[in-house]
């Protein structure tokens, strides 16, 4: 009975916060609705200045070709190289494509073609993938009207190479960017408000009420837990019916591991959330507290950049971090249909996590009588 009544509480108090019920609900469709789209890795509206010293309808195809793909605007044809690098040099151009006089004549007998690229790096991203861009576009143009050579008959085998990409045919970035997102929300909601919890209680002076009481620690840090499992549910669901109406993205594994790993990852948040609650004195400095784990966490856990390409010391670190497995466990599940089997490790990791944080909240929390 003492269980129930902490819980009605807990729900009751939860609620009757003008914040936090309209952040459980807005936070998941903002995610998903706006996310997707800002946070892409597809780049769009290169600024392109051709440097055309040919002039003839080759080249002409060619640029054509380049502004045709959707990813470039024109800025300018020129025959003046310095004046194009002005033009970069000032940030109106991001890339120069510089085409030769004797661009027609190469076309026609088959040789190399006469072409350059260079890239405005200071967004090295932007740079490297509109280099990309620009050199699949001369490629694509130069297999297309080069005369065709005839069959050499030579000894060997010969290779056919076509590229394949599973579990994303057609490397759509929004959905490799949903179950991060989706990871994200979850962790960040059960983050900051277990986090505010026993810290604004302590503010207003209702935690002496509950210290005065013979309720066991154990028992009341679990009644703090379980309202942010249903928050976390509700958002997980939420997410997946956005993702389902929106983009027409399902899940491709179990939706039941969805949840079996998003209540690992709730153990690991909310018991850090009420952790750091335990040591705060006010919920400013809770706030600051969590937010600098959890920008450590999402920075160094995937999400954004694969670990496989970090140094090894940071690789090392990722280890102690929960969004770590979460991330890789979601994106597992919802892109490759994993099972338990291929994601124990991220099971294991979750919950040991998650069991020493959750004990060292119960362990930290001073009640008095």
């Amino acid at each position: 009975m003492v269980l129930f009544y902490l819980l009605e509480k807990e729900f009751k108090q939860f609620f009757r916060d003008p914040g936090l019920p309209k952040m459980a609900i807005a936070f998941p469709i903002l995610m998903m609705l706006v996310f997707p789209y800002a946070v892409s890795m597809e780049i769009r509206n290169i600024n392109l200045v051709v440097v055309d010293s040919n002039r003839s309808v080759a080249s002409a195809d060619l640029i054509q070709a380049c502004t045709s793909s959707g990813y470039f605007n024109l800025i300018d044809i020129c025959d003046d190289p310095a004046w194009a690098m002005r033009q970069m040099d000032k940030n109106r151009a991001d890339a120069i494509l510089t085409i030769e006089s004797d661009f027609d004549r190469c076309l026609e007998r088959g040789e190399e073609l006469p072409v350059g690229i260079k890239v405005n790096t200071i967004n090295g991203t932007k740079g490297s993938i509109g280099a990309g861009y620009l050199t699949a576009c001369v490629r694509r143009y130069s297999a297309e009207k080069s005369p065709r050579k005839q069959p050499s008959y030579t000894a060997g085998p010969q290779l056919d190479i076509s590229s394949k990409y599973y579990f994303n045919p057609y490397l759509d970035y929004k959905q490799f960017m949903v179950p991060a997102l989706i990871a994200i929300a979850i962790t960040m909601l059960t983050g900051f408000f277990p986090a505010l919890n026993i810290v604004s209680e302590k503010e207003r002076g209702t935690i002496e009420q509950i210290n005065v009481t013979p309720v066991n620690r154990g028992v009341f840090i679990l009644c703090k837990l379980i309202p942010y499992w249903v928050v976390a549910f509700f958002v997980l669901t939420a997410c997946l019916l956005i993702a389902r109406l929106v983009f027409d993205y399902s899940c491709a594994g179990s939706l039941g591991l969805m949840y079996f790993f998003t209540a690992c990852n709730i153990l690991v948040t909310s018991g850090m959330g009420l952790l750091i609650s335990n040591y705060s004195d006010n919920a400013q400095q809770s706030m600051f507290i969590t937010w600098f784990f959890m920008m450590v966490f999402m920075l160094v856990s995937g999400i954004f950049t694969p670990i496989a390409s970090m140094p090894g010391w940071a690789q090392a670190i990722t280890y102690l971090n929960p969004m770590r497995y979460y991330a890789d466990a979601m994106r597992g599940v919802y892109v490759k249909g994993c099972t338990l089997t291929d994601l124990w490790v991220d099971a294991a990791g979750l919950l040991t996590i998650g069991s020493t944080m959750v004990t060292w909240a119960i362990l930290s929390y001073k009640k008095t009588t």
